[in-house]
Protein backbone atom coordinates (compact mmCIF):
# COMPACT_ATOMS: atom_id res chain seq x y z
CA UNK A 1 0.00 0.00 0.00
CA UNK A 2 2.66 2.88 0.97
CA UNK A 3 5.59 1.52 -0.79
CA UNK A 4 3.45 2.24 -3.57
CA UNK A 5 4.48 5.67 -5.38
CA UNK A 6 0.91 7.27 -6.34
CA UNK A 7 0.05 6.23 -2.26
CA UNK A 8 3.12 8.72 -1.47
CA UNK A 9 1.89 11.23 -4.11
CA UNK A 10 -1.67 10.95 -2.55
CA UNK A 11 -0.04 11.85 1.13
CA UNK A 12 1.93 14.46 -0.34
CA UNK A 13 -1.08 15.88 -1.62
CA UNK A 14 -3.30 16.14 1.89
CA UNK A 15 -0.65 16.75 3.87
CA UNK A 16 -0.44 19.91 1.09
CA UNK A 17 -4.04 20.53 1.31
CA UNK A 18 -3.99 20.69 4.76
CA UNK A 19 -0.91 23.24 5.02
CA UNK A 20 -2.99 25.30 2.97
CA UNK A 21 -6.06 25.25 5.46
CA UNK A 22 -3.78 26.07 8.49
CA UNK A 23 -1.24 28.71 6.90
CA UNK A 24 -1.70 32.71 6.24
CA UNK A 25 -3.17 33.04 2.93
CA UNK A 26 -2.84 36.67 2.07
CA UNK A 27 -1.82 39.44 4.08
CA UNK A 28 -3.98 42.87 3.94
CA UNK A 29 -3.49 46.52 5.22
CA UNK A 30 -6.84 47.66 6.38
CA UNK A 31 -6.65 51.41 7.64
CA UNK A 32 -3.12 51.14 9.24
CA UNK A 33 -4.21 47.63 10.47
CA UNK A 34 -3.00 44.50 9.26
CA UNK A 35 -4.67 41.94 8.17
CA UNK A 36 -4.27 37.74 7.82
CA UNK A 37 -6.25 36.38 5.75
CA UNK A 38 -6.76 32.83 6.44
CA UNK A 39 -8.40 29.62 5.78
CA UNK A 40 -10.66 29.77 9.23
CA UNK A 41 -11.06 33.74 8.63
CA UNK A 42 -9.84 37.22 8.31
CA UNK A 43 -7.97 38.19 11.32
CA UNK A 44 -7.45 41.84 12.45
CA UNK A 45 -5.69 42.74 15.45
CA UNK A 46 -5.36 38.87 16.35
CA UNK A 47 -9.28 38.90 16.30
CA UNK A 48 -11.54 37.13 13.81
CA UNK A 49 -13.17 39.91 12.10
CA UNK A 50 -14.76 37.96 9.00
CA UNK A 51 -15.43 33.97 9.05
CA UNK A 52 -14.45 32.17 6.17
CA UNK A 53 -14.79 28.44 7.76
CA UNK A 54 -16.04 27.01 4.30
CA UNK A 55 -13.16 27.59 2.80
CA UNK A 56 -11.55 25.52 5.83
CA UNK A 57 -14.13 22.95 5.20
CA UNK A 58 -13.27 22.76 1.97
CA UNK A 59 -9.32 22.30 2.62
CA UNK A 60 -9.95 19.58 5.14
CA UNK A 61 -12.24 17.67 2.94
CA UNK A 62 -9.89 17.70 0.35
CA UNK A 63 -7.19 16.11 2.46
CA UNK A 64 -9.26 13.76 4.46
CA UNK A 65 -10.47 12.46 0.82
CA UNK A 66 -6.95 12.24 -0.63
CA UNK A 67 -5.73 9.97 2.48
CA UNK A 68 -9.15 7.80 2.16
CA UNK A 69 -8.12 7.35 -1.47
CA UNK A 70 -4.80 6.07 -0.68
CA UNK A 71 -5.88 3.33 1.33
CA UNK A 72 -8.40 2.12 -1.49
CA UNK A 73 -5.59 0.43 -3.57
CA UNK A 74 -7.51 -2.44 -4.16
CA UNK A 75 -9.72 -0.68 -6.35
CA UNK A 76 -7.88 1.41 -8.65
CA UNK A 77 -11.11 2.34 -10.77
CA UNK A 78 -12.74 3.86 -8.06
CA UNK A 79 -8.88 5.45 -6.52
CA UNK A 80 -8.64 7.67 -9.76
CA UNK A 81 -12.45 8.51 -10.05
CA UNK A 82 -12.04 10.00 -6.30
CA UNK A 83 -8.73 11.66 -7.57
CA UNK A 84 -10.13 13.26 -10.39
CA UNK A 85 -12.95 14.59 -7.82
CA UNK A 86 -10.58 15.46 -5.58
CA UNK A 87 -8.81 17.92 -8.07
CA UNK A 88 -12.22 19.40 -8.82
CA UNK A 89 -12.60 19.91 -5.74
CA UNK A 90 -9.82 21.80 -5.00
CA UNK A 91 -10.12 23.72 -7.86
CA UNK A 92 -13.63 24.50 -6.50
CA UNK A 93 -10.94 25.35 -3.47
CA UNK A 94 -9.38 28.03 -5.09
CA UNK A 95 -12.72 29.46 -7.27
CA UNK A 96 -14.23 29.97 -3.57
CA UNK A 97 -11.00 31.62 -2.47
CA UNK A 98 -10.92 34.25 -5.67
CA UNK A 99 -14.57 34.90 -4.65
CA UNK A 100 -14.02 35.71 -0.83
CA UNK A 101 -10.64 38.29 -2.09
CA UNK A 102 -13.32 39.56 -4.40
CA UNK A 103 -15.49 40.61 -1.66
CA UNK A 104 -12.65 41.76 0.68
CA UNK A 105 -10.65 43.70 -1.99
CA UNK A 106 -13.86 45.48 -2.72
CA UNK A 107 -13.47 47.95 0.45
CA UNK A 108 -11.71 50.85 -0.88
CA UNK A 109 -9.22 50.84 2.47
CA UNK A 110 -8.04 47.34 1.83
CA UNK A 111 -4.40 47.20 0.65
CA UNK A 112 -2.57 44.14 -1.05
CA UNK A 113 0.60 43.15 0.79
CA UNK A 114 2.05 39.68 -0.08
CA UNK A 115 0.59 36.30 -0.44
CA UNK A 116 0.90 33.48 1.64
CA UNK A 117 2.18 30.38 1.63
CA UNK A 118 -0.77 28.93 1.66
CA UNK A 119 -2.04 29.85 -1.63
CA UNK A 120 0.39 27.64 -3.06
CA UNK A 121 -0.41 24.75 -1.65
CA UNK A 122 -3.24 23.63 -3.78
CA UNK A 123 -1.22 23.64 -6.92
CA UNK A 124 1.41 21.64 -5.12
CA UNK A 125 -1.68 19.04 -4.68
CA UNK A 126 -3.13 19.10 -7.78
CA UNK A 127 0.18 18.61 -9.19
CA UNK A 128 0.76 15.51 -6.71
CA UNK A 129 -2.96 14.00 -7.48
CA UNK A 130 -2.51 13.95 -11.23
CA UNK A 131 0.81 12.50 -10.55
CA UNK A 132 -1.12 9.68 -8.48
CA UNK A 133 -3.92 9.21 -11.06
CA UNK A 134 -0.95 8.93 -13.98
CA UNK A 135 0.60 6.14 -11.68
CA UNK A 136 -2.55 4.59 -10.56
CA UNK A 137 -3.78 4.11 -14.24
CA UNK A 138 -0.05 2.56 -15.16
CA UNK A 139 -0.96 -0.11 -12.35
CA UNK A 140 -4.42 -0.49 -13.84
CA UNK A 141 -3.43 -1.03 -17.43
CA UNK A 142 -0.63 -3.18 -16.58
CA UNK A 143 -3.04 -5.68 -14.26
CA UNK A 144 -5.68 -5.90 -17.36
CA UNK A 145 -2.52 -6.48 -19.62
CA UNK A 146 -1.59 -9.63 -17.40
CA UNK A 147 -5.06 -10.51 -17.11
CA UNK A 148 -5.00 -10.76 -21.32
CA UNK A 149 -2.24 -13.18 -20.99
CA UNK A 150 -3.46 -15.48 -18.47
CA UNK A 151 -6.69 -16.27 -20.21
Amino acid sequence: MLQRIQSIFLLLAAVAMLVASVTPLALFLYNSDQAVFKAMGVYMNDQLNDSTWGLFVMGVASSVLALLTVFLYKNRMLQIRLSIFNVIFMIGFYLYLGFILYTLTSAESLQFLKIGIGVIMPVIAIIFSLLAIRRIGADEALVRSLNRLRR
